[in-house]
């Protein structure tokens, strides 16, 4: 038994945490609009997360465990929900404060665009793979909504999710694959990950790999973001009494 996944859900947490009380982010002043959301969107991914574990869809090696679970769940994988969107959502509101010349200004409409054709393709080609398909429709509702709503923060979202990129495949690398860094770049050889605390049954993915990280864990990862922000910033501006389409 170790505690690898509590220790990387830590060590996610433990620099946004430290630096929430900067004067200027001042990320600790922004919690009202940040831990109401958390709790909504925690209930939904855990949700998906009994289900398609107790259908084998993914899973958890006790190994790395401590040990208590919740609805089926390892006490890490709950901790997971709250780690990374915190250090998502710092994040975003601390680029979207310091970055004043946002070069995803003026492209965020052609990603989003080019993100629901993906999306839209991902989940009507691997309609069998359920990981795949879930997250990819989900992910494709999102954008089409962000595209109906023409909501005015995509552009920090695009900026705050490629920053955000190399440190999520490190944690997702850690919990896929513990030493991914000697898997290759991109394969499609899952059966060469030797140890890993989170496990994917591979029929329900794309078989595509970063490392030892389903691709699949992006568009997952993405969602999980996008949402977060969202109602982060819904609440942001009913707050201060701000329009839906301010910036």
């Amino acid at each position: 038994m170790s505690g690898l996944y509590l220790a990387v859900d830590l060590a996610v947490l433990a620099f946004p945490l430290l630096l929430s009380f900067d004067k200027r982010v001042h990320f600790f002043g922004q919690w009202k609009d940040f831990w109401p959301v958390n709790i909504g969107v925690l209930i939904f991914f855990i949700t998906w997360d009994v289900f398609f574990t107790q259908w084998g869809i993914w899973g958890f090696n006790p190994d790395y465990l401590l040990g208590p679970e919740w609805l089926g769940l390892p006490m890490e994988e709950w901790l997971f929900f709250i780690c990374i969107p915190y250090a998502s959502v710092f994040t975003y509101a601390t680029l979207k404060h310091y970055v004043r010349r946002n070069p995803f200004r003026h492209s965020a409409i052609t990603l989003n665009m080019a993100a629901i054709a993906i999306t839209a393709g991902l989940s009507y080609w691997y309609s069998d793979a359920w990981y795949t398909f879930s997250a990819s429709a989900l992910l494709c509702v999102f954008f089409i909504w962000s595209a109906v709503n023409y909501v005015a923060w995509s552009h920090h979202l695009w900026i705050a999710f490629f920053v955000l990129l190399t440190p999520f495949i490190i944690t997702n690398g850690v919990l896929t694959g513990i030493t991914f860094w000697e898997y290759p770049l991109l394969h499609n050889d899952a059966g060469q990950i030797q140890d890993s605390i989170v496990w994917y049954a591979g029929e329900h993915t794309t078989g595509w790999r970063i490392f030892s990280m389903p691709v699949d864990d992006l568009i997952y990862g993405f969602l999980l973001i996008g949402l977060h922000i969202a109602g982060f910033e819904a609440l942001q501006k009913r707050r201060l009494g701000l329009g839906p389409y301010s910036d």
